[in-house]
Parts: structure tokens; sequence; C-alpha cells
């Protein structure tokens, strides 16, 4: 089967991205030379190539590209990680975000700015690994970006905490003039996955000639809801035959006609039937339309062992449920202005509002027969279980009491999700005494409302068991509660920073920058007044109120020591609230060989500071499964001890993410080596080798530790006082502290270590073939050479690269897909009006193959979707799945396959005025490729591809009409 990852639950394009290797900062004004600031950098240098690799995608690449959104942009960029957050289907504790993670090192360890100022992180407490910190990338508006500079370094030196794997820097539109407005739609050639979008831009002054400039942008979009089923742009026949999808209607034997079990033994609470008991214990009732009457067949995915093979139940169709996107809205609105104070001071404000709306389909709401945990804002309520007395009217034993599995098909269903984020900007630029100076205030707000439908309200759901009929539980309006959540979070900061030249070397002056800050970071979160009772089944809180202050200082460094070689010096120190203070270097070489031939290099260390989430009383709670107790089961993990049972020995149960004030920052050391080739003026090369280790990384305790180390570690388990439910020993007497486990917490640890190692290249082509226009080319390659996981201290570091991680080595629970290559290449020609482009995008195979078990190696690999024994060699495979009967014959390669598409586009101006743009992304319809991890067993979303890596748009259509007035 399917390996669970450990995920914890609360229930075109090309060219468009290619960056020539030497990328320039683009500025609003034609002049040459000129000075600017370059993201990873304060200090103002010519515009040329530094030190470290920076990637610049203007707003022409951003509108070729056919991207609708800020997410489809970032996720074209092939130093992704496939290990982002998409808005896409309801993604648990981290619904309705999107997210970027540059070398797959987690959204965590990527830092978003805006205009080169952080962003807060949105108001999120998710405990997945990687996902703490949630930059949410629909808060940026797409059609006001003049560009986004994309720096591949560590840049903790220069910007603090978060920038580990690198940094995005949004970069809007400035000293704007005039009045523009323009429409888009977009869908598939099936007419679905649409959008559409509205946005206009008005600027008036300029900033030399009148002292101020004024600009004010607004955009409002939406996109359809496409049902899972009407997805058609996947490896359909691939899927059709190996997995039986649309073979019967089968989706749930639980629906509105119920099923009952009888007691397997008196007060056992254990409630089940096998295909050999079923007659004494199980009751299926048929009440439902005859045409959803099904029976039972391991073509639908049922176990062999299933107590409904050959039965006959009522089916409800889980498909009409399932979406391969949600429905959804965006707006936002942003200006920026620039005031002149006199010769040498400037003011300037900047303020935003987005607005980003999400609705996701669920089915509706069930009960089963074992116990449920309930939750309160502090702990655990009373679990639930259904246990129906003899007598009871929905109970057909007269000699033994029944529990019963029943969807509430009448209840309400689904979540919303509506994100929304302020920005205020405001501050003083100027030039005094040969120092560039610049000071601000900037306060950022997150707010998230989130709500679940149709919950079941305990105090109505208990009368099942005291005497009420389903009937009369299912009716009474009470029974149902719909739960809401207002979460908050902020930053509040003022900065100040100046640079300078000063001195001479034989390259020129010294550069130096200096800078400070004082920040405050607040995370507010509360539940439903109603969940934090403890009156919702089944469903967890989030409980956070924090703040904390940050306070840093900085100094770069730039010294030319000789016309063709400079080094630049950077140095942070951060001193975060209840932390000792953190100081990280970096310094960064350039040697202009020749006019044609540079090369350069960086080292830099890092950190990554605990979120507000971890180190703040309460946290996240969340459902643990298939844990062992060690306390109420023998060694082998699946006896049960005196009074207890066998659910015991794979025991579901409640988690919550402890705070930990010890924890210590993620530190991290990164290097990159660099050589740049311009033969001629058409010509650019660039090639990049990075290496980066990061070490201590943050992540929640283990729930397996905590329950062997209950003794030396009090307070971290919690059990049924009890003693009734106790073990007993072999006098029969009950062992104080063994009752039956009901919470785990799990406090953030420092732990594990990743490093990864890979390549960039970059290539530019550029020629004016005179009457024929404008030619230029790029090609832009990420390369992943190695890329190691450890997950505990003392695990094994096994090469990843090309793998799934969880997958080729059986001690991780990473999920993370891992492509080697992942290559953009595109083109375009410019010719009076016309401009025509067109791109390649290449995404790398997946290998699904098993080669570790931490320190094991296996004596032979070999594919995860493999029989349990190989036939040539009978070496029992350990833990492999059979689930998918066919597939070695289908993918002899035991690989998700690589996926190329094709994209053009054009662009017409010869109307005065306008501008139209169509563009075709996924030219020739290629099909996302089938992963047999999505959709193998039964209960899972029929998929059969992997979001994290493809998408199922297909070929599809967009068109852009641009007025300006």
């Amino acid at each position: 089967m399917n390996k669970p990852q450990l995920k914890y639950s609360v229930v075109a394009v090309a060219m468009a991205i290619a960056a020539a290797p030497f990328a320039q900062a683009q500025t609003t004004s034609p002049e040459a030379p000129a000075t600017v600031y370059v993201t990873g950098s304060n200090l103002k240098r010519t515009d040329k190539e530094g030190t470290q690799p920076i990637q610049t995608i203007t707003a022409k690449e951003i509108r070729e590209s056919g991207a609708a959104t800020v997410t489809e942009l970032m996720r074209l960029v092939p130093s992704m990680g496939t290990d982002q957050n998409l808005d896409t289907n309801d993604g648990g504790f981290s619904r309705g975000v999107s997210t970027a993670s540059l070398r797959g090192l987690s959204s965590t360890s990527t830092l978003v700015l805006l205009n080169g100022r952080r962003m807060t992180p949105s108001a999120y407490a998710d405990p997945n690994n990687g996902n703490s910190t949630l930059y949410d990338l629909n808060s940026i508006p797409l059609a006001a970006l003049e560009r986004v500079e994309i720096l591949k370094d560590g840049a903790s030196a220069v910007y603090g905490s978060d920038a580990i794997g690198g940094v995005i820097n949004f970069i809007t539109k400035s000293n704007y003039q005039g009045r523009e407005v323009s429409a888009r739609m977009s869908a598939n050639d099936n007419g679905k996955f649409k959008r559409k979008g509205v946005n206009f831009f008005a600027g008036t002054g300029d900033l030399e000639a009148d002292g101020y400039n004024v600009f004010v942008t607004g955009d409002v979009s939406e996109r359809d809801r496409v049902l899972r089923a009407d997805v058609k742009d996947i490896k359909f026949d691939e899927y059709k035959k190996l997995q039986n999808r649309y073979a019967t209607p089968y989706g749930s034997t639980i629906s509105n006609s119920p099923i009952l079990y009888r007691e397997s033994a008196p007060n056992s609470g254990v409630f089940s039937a096998t295909q050999a008991n079923a007659a004494d214990r199980l009751r299926v009732t048929l009440g439902c339309d005859p045409s959803r009457v099904l029976t039972g067949s391991t073509a639908m995915g049922l176990a062999a062992t299933s107590v409904f093979i050959n039965r006959q139940f009522c089916n409800y169709d889980l498909n009409q449920h399932l979406e391969g996107i949600s429905d959804g809205r965006e707006g936002s609105l942003m200006s920026r202005g620039v005031f002149k104070l006199g010769a040498t001071t400037r003011a300037f404000a900047e303020v935003a509002y987005a607005r980003t709306e999400r609705a996701y389909d669920s089915t509706p709401i069930t009960i089963n027969t074992t116990p449920v945990t309930n939750f309160t804002a502090t702990g655990i309520a009373p679990s639930y279980q259904t246990v129906l007395p003899i007598g009871h009217p929905n109970n057909p034993f007269p000699n033994a009491r029944a529990s019963v599995a029943y969807r509430f098909e009448n209840a309400p269903r689904g979540t919303e999700t509506t994100n929304e984020n302020g920005r205020l900007l405001a501050g003083l630029q100027g030039t005094n005494f040969n120092w560039d100076w610049e000071t601000a205030f900037l306060y950022n707000e997150a707010r998230r409302q989130d709500s679940y439908k149709g919950r079941l309200y305990l105090p109505t759901l208990r009368r099942l068991n005291s005497g009420s009929t389903l009937a009369q539980v299912a009716a009474d309006p009470s029974i149902f509660r719909s739960t809401e959540s207002n979460d908050k979070a902020s930053i509040a900061q003022f900065d100040v920073k100046a640079n300078t030249t000063f001195g001479s070397l034989p390259g020129g002056a010294v550069g130096m920058a200096v800078g400070a800050e004082a920040r405050r970071e607040k995370l507010i979160m509360r539940p439903d007044a109603e969940l934090a009772a403890g009156n919702i089944y089944g469903l967890a809180n989030t409980v956070i109120d924090g703040e904390r202050d940050v306070k840093s200082g900085f100094i770069e460094i730039r010294t030319p020591f000789l016309k063709n070689f400079e080094m630049d010096f950077a140095g942070r120190w951060d001193k975060y609230e209840g932390m000792d203070t953190n100081f990280v270097p970096k310094v960064g070489a350039k040697w202009t060989a020749t006019n044609t031939l540079a090369f350069r290099g960086t080292y830099a260390e890092g950190f990554r500071a605990p979120a507000l989430s971890q180190v703040t009383p309460g946290g996240a709670q969340f459902f643990l499964s298939g844990l062992y107790d060690p306390k109420r089961c023998e060694a082998d993990e699946e006896t049960p001890k005196p009074n207890a049972t066998e659910a015991d020995c794979n025991k579901s149960a409640s988690g919550t993410g402890g705070a930990n004030p010890d924890l210590k920052p993620e530190t991290s050391k990164s290097y990159s080596f660099g050589i740049l080739f311009s033969p001629n003026t058409s010509w650019d090369f660039g090639i990049d080798a990075y290496k980066i280790r990061k070490e201590g990384e943050v992540a929640l305790g283990s729930a397996f530790d905590a329950l062997r180390n209950e003794d030396t570690n009090p307070g971290l388990i919690v059990r049924d006082q009890n003693p009734a439910n106790f073990v007993t020993d072999a006098q029969g007497r009950p062992i104080p502290g063994t009752g039956p486990l009901l919470m785990v917490r799990e406090p953030w640890i420092n732990q594990g270590a990743v490093e990864v190692r890979g390549i960039d290249l970059d290539v530019a082509y550029r020629k004016n073939l005179g009457s024929m226009g404008n030619f230029s080319a790029k090609l832009t390659s990420a390369y992943i050479h190695s890329y190691t996981l450890q997950q505990n201290p003392g695990d094994a570091e096994h090469n990843l690269a090309g793998y799934n991680a969880g997958l080729v080595d059986w001690n991780l629970s990473s999920g993370m897909d891992l492509p080697r290559w992942k290559t953009t290449i595109s083109a375009s020609l410019s010719r009076g009006a016309h401009a025509f482009s067109g791109n390649i995008n290449y995404t790398g195979p997946v290998s699904l193959a098993r080669k570790f078990d931490n320190n094991t190696t296996y004596a032979q690999s070999f594919c995860h979707y493999a029989p349990g024994v190989n036939a040539g060699t009978a070496v029992n495979f350990p833990s492999a799945s059979a689930q998918i009967p066919g597939y070695l014959a289908a993918f002899p390669d035991c690989s998700v396959k690589e996926w190329i598409r094709v994209g053009v586009g054009y662009t017409y101006t010869g109307i005065k005025n306008l501008a139209l743009t169509f563009n075709i992304q996924n030219l020739f319809d290629e099909a996302a490729p089938y992963d047999p991890r999505y959709g193998a067993t039964s209960g899972q979303p029929l998929a059969g591809y992997n979001e994290g890596l493809h998408n199922p748009y297909g070929r599809y259509f967009t068109v852009n009409a641009k007025y300006s007035f």
C-alpha cells in the first residue's frame, strides 16, 4: 500500500521566467549608466552582475508567460521545489494559502519581500514540517509588478530569518504616469479551469518635473470550480486501466442507510464484523434508492477480506464532492506615492489591501463505530462513541449493545477561507553628507476567517446513546453547527539604513551600508466558542496568542581591490526576544578574468528563527493514528496486555505541538561558485554551482518517542484516569498510569538536517535581425545533483535526488518529490506591432523505487508498487505495495514520467493605445503524467496526477486586452 506520509490533519511560459546569467535590475528610467539597489544587498551599485546569482523576471516576461497569478508564475521557475502549498484544494492546516519553496528547502526557508521589505507571515499555525511560516503569494497583485527578483543564495546576513534558501522580491511599478485598463480571460480546450479578471492602473505626476508621483492600481478576478470527475487532461487511459477509474460508481459503504455492528464482547466497546461472523454481528439496511445499491467487490478497491465482499450496501458517491480546483475570488488595491521635499529629500508612502476567498466542498459528515477524540481550547473533551444500549430503537440485536456507521447526508458541507492582507508603509529618503539614507515605518497585517459547515453538535449527538433515534437526531436542527475562527498576524517595523562610498582602492571607492531594524511580530488565533468549549464533534482547535520583539543591525562593505576583482562582506545581528543574539556573516567575490569571462562565488551562514507559533503556549491540535502504546501492548506491538484491546496497538489519539521556549534557530551554511561567459554581444552563458546545508531543523517531536519515554518525560502523555480501564497485572490488579491513551504532546525540537547541491545553468541569445525585427532566446535550467535529508540526528543520509524522499528511504516521513532536472527554453521575435514567443517547459521524472530504510541498504532496490515477492529472486520486499496490478508491466522503470509542454504567444500593438495578447500554454495538450500514488486505494480522492509536479489544465488559452489612455 502507499506509505502514509506524516501529514498532520485538522479533520509560456519558459521565456517569461528565463533569466540571462548577466541578470540586470530593471529600472523605469531608460537613462544609463544608472545606480540601483539589487535584491540581496543594501549597497548601491552600477547596473551590472554582482557576486551572487539573481534571476529577474520583467513585466513583459510575466505577460508572455500566460500566468494568471503570482503562484502560477512561481511554479514556472525551475529553481522552485515541489514542496510548496497550493490553494486549489482544501489543504487542511494550510487551506487557502499559496507559498513558494526555493531549492525544495520549504516555505519557511524562502523569504518573500514586497518592494524590498518583508511581508508578514499569514495567520496560520500549520504543524507540518516546513509550514510553520507561510508567506501568502495570493496577497501580491500580479498586474502591479514591474519585475520579480529571485536571489538564489542564502541571504540571512542581509535580510535575517527565513532567507536560508533564498529571497523572492516582488517589485511594483513606480513613477507611473497615465491610465490603463485591462481584461483577461482564460480556460482550457474543454472550457474548464476558467479564470477571468479586470485591472486598472492610474498614475499622475512626474517626480522630477512636478515633484511627485502617485499611482493606484486595482484588480479583481475569479476562478470557476471544476469537479475532479471533469478533469480530463491527465493520462486518463492509464489511470482508468490501472485504477479502475469509473469502473464502478463506488464511493463509500457509509450512507444515510445505517450499518449496525454488534459488540464483540460485553462492555468491550469493540464493534466489528468479519466475513465469518457477519451473520451474527452485522446488519446492513438498504433504505436508499435502488440505483445506489451495490454489491461489494475487489474491483471497487475493497480488500479481499472486507466484510462487504459479495454483500449489498447503499453506496454514497464521494466523487460528486471531489474538486480539481475550488471556487475562488480575489481582489486587490494598491497605491504608492513619492513626494519631493527638497533637492535631496523625498517622502514615500504605500498602501495596499488584498482579499482572497476560497470555498471548498467536502463530503457530509459521518459517525462510525470507534471512539472519536474531541477537543477543548486547552486540551481534550470527553470522546464520543456511538453505543446503542439493548432495547434502543435502532439496535437490532436483542442481547447485545450495538454501534452504527451513518452519514448525515442532509448536513451542510464544505469549508470557507477568507484571507485579507493590509499593508501601510511611510518613510523618508535622501542624500546628505555623501550618505544616501532611508527610514520607514511598516505595518502589515494578515487576517484569516476560517469556517467549517455541517459539524456535529455533541450535546445533541449524545442523545443518540440515550434513546433518541438516528432519524430524530438527524432531523433535529441543533445537530449541525458551523464553526468560525478569526485569526490575525502582524508585523510593525521601523527601519533605518544608509550607504556611502569612501576611500580609494585600485578598483574604485569602498562602498559601505549600515542599518538597523526593530520589529514586533504578533499572532493571535482564537477558535470558535463552541469548539473551544468542547462541543463540536471531532474538530481540532488552534489557539495562540503571542508576540515578540526583534531587533537587528547589519553592515555591508564592498571592496573593489582591483579593477577586475571585488569582494562583498556582510554581517547581521538579530536579537529575538527570549533567544540569544544571533550573528551571521556572508562574503562574496567576483573576478573578471577577461572582458568576456568572469568568476564569482559566495559563502554565507544563515538562520531561521522558530516561528512565533512554535515558542508560544498553545498551538495547533491534530489527530494521530497508527500509534503503538507500549504500556498497553506487548513488545510485538500487536498483542494487547490484560484489560487492553487490539485498538491500543494501533491507536488513534489527539496530538498538539507543545511550545518549546528552549528552541534554537535553524542554522545553515551555503556556498556558490559561478562562471559567466559572454563571448560577444549576442551570447551570454552562466553556470552556478551551489551547496546549502541546513541543520537543527525545527520539527515536532515524535509521538512514538514520547510514548517510549513516557516515564522520563512526565506531562507529555495524557491517559484515561478511570481505574476500570487500567491494564491489570498477573493478579488482576489495575496498574496505575496505564489507562487508554487520550493525547500526546509533541514539543517542538531542533532535529535533523537537509543538504542540497546542484547547478543552475543560464544561456541567453539576442540578435537584431534588421527589417525582420529583434530576436532573443533563453534557457534556464536547474539540476539537483544531491539532496540528503536526515530526519533525526544520527540517521543515515542518502542521496534522494530523482526520487520521492519517503519512498526511496522508508525511514523518512517526507513526501517530497525531487526531479533532478527542471528546464525552460524560450524564444521571441518582435517586429513592429507584432511580437511572437514560444517556449518549452521540462519537468524531469521521479522514481518510485525503494532503496533504503535508514541505515539499511536493500540488497536489491525494488519498485514500491512491485508485488510482495520478486518471482525471479524470491526476495521478500518489505512493505511493498501490490494494490495496482499491472503497474510494473506498464511502467517497468517504476517512475512518474517526465513532462514536456510547449507554449506560444502573440501580442499585437498596431491599434493606438491597445495591446492584445494571446497565449497558449501546453500547445500539444500533453496530459499530466500518471502517478499511482494519487487515487491508489479505496477512500482516496480520484486523481491520478501529482499536483506538486504537474497540473491538469491541458491545452490552456489566455486572452488579455489592455487599453491605455
